[in-house]
């Protein structure tokens, strides 16, 4: 599997956290039933810190409500009334909406300028009310991807939510595909290239990029268009209870689990899971909703404790009860009985 992003709760501009992969915690513990202690070869040895140079310098943090945010730079109204113009390294517009409260460590300047080091943010972020979106979107078009296989079980059970749920008319998704590929021919780097310099053109290509969407909207005559990738992340894990991405999820049976409670040593690592991007667009290419959530657990400990093994996501999508209680979490927001969502 390609592309593994990290599942924890924080994103990180720079630097990150040394992990440490899963030990299955069944053959520590068997060692500690068995003969009242670890053996040497039952303890894996902790990685060396990371040697990040940026960590050899003093950072601040502040925890407010984003009042300005633009490519490189965004504007935090702290608790105690402080307003700090951060330079980003990263471009948040599309994963932090103003008003949205945020936790920002940042290294200040001689100058008086601050750069952000690492920031917390909500997993799904509004950008207009969510009256504006219901009522001014009725007809959807999805451009669905995924780095991993067999997901089109979610692809359906979007749809069907979105129907059921919104009334919302889903156009079919070749249909939207189609279009895609042929705005995305129209906006590649050649046709941004000067012919007669050789010089590519950055803002005229970006243009062409973002302008995608409006195609695909106007080429399905579609009010919004959501985006829905599927990607593979790493789960943080602790004593056989996978968390990320705003859902907790056991890797074990309950025996198991009680069992790594007990245990001397805690069991830290990360096994593989899925997560899905959501982004809602309307027909003129702007971002108006977005949602991050874990799916599921790609590894779980077999029934006998003694290895991990795959897990599919037809096994996940394959589970009715789940996937409805996992798509009123992912659209509370822009459904009916909205609540608070995690951060990241």
């Amino acid at each position: 599997m390609q592309n593994v992003q990290s599942g924890n709760s924080r994103s990180r501009c720079s630097g990150g956290l040394t992990t440490l992969r899963l030990l299955p915690a069944a053959l520590v513990l068997i060692g500690i039933v068995a003969t009242g202690s670890l053996r040497q070869q039952d303890v894996l040895a902790l990685p060396s810190p990371s040697k990040d140079p940026a960590q050899k310098h003093e950072t601040s943090k502040a925890i407010g409500l984003v009042t300005d945010i633009e490519a490189g730079q965004m504007t935090v109204q702290t608790k105690d009334g402080t307003t700090l113009v951060l330079t980003t390294l990263e471009d948040y517009r599309d994963r932090v909406a103003v008003g949205s409260q945020v936790t920002a460590w940042y290294y200040p300047q001689d100058n008086g300028d601050a750069v952000l080091k690492s920031l917390d943010y909500p997993l799904e972020a509004l950008f207009v009310p969510v009256g504006t979106i219901t009522a001014r979107i009725h007809r959807i078009v999805m451009l669905p991807n995924s780095q991993l296989p067999d997901a089109d079980g979610l692809y359906d059970e979007v749809r069907d939510y979105l129907h059921d749920t919104l009334g919302w008319y889903v156009a079919p998704s070749y249909l939207g595909d189609e279009v895609r590929r042929r705005a995305q021919q129209s906006s590649s780097m050649l046709s941004s290239m000067d012919p007669r310099t050789g010089n590519f053109d950055m803002s005229g290509y970006l243009n062409k990029s973002e302008s995608v969407i409006a195609k695909v909207a106007s080429g399905t005559r579609s009010d919004a268009v959501l985006e829905l990738n599927v990607i593979q992340v790493e789960a943080p894990v602790y004593r056989l209870e996978a968390s990320w991405d705003g859902v907790e999820e056991p890797m074990a049976g309950a025996a198991f689990r009680t069992l790594a409670k007990m245990s001397m040593i805690p069991r830290r690592g990360q096994v593989p899971a899925a997560t899905v991007e959501l982004k809602l667009w309307d027909a003129r290419g702007n971002l108006v909703w977005r949602n991050r959530r874990g799916l599921a657990l790609l590894e779980v400990m077999n029934g006998k404790g003694t290895h991990l093994e795959d897990r599919p996501l037809p096994a996940t999508l394959g589970d009715g009860e789940r996937m409805q209680r996992w798509m009123e979490a992912a659209f509370k927001s822009i459904a009916p009985g909205s609540a608070p969502t995690p951060h990241r």
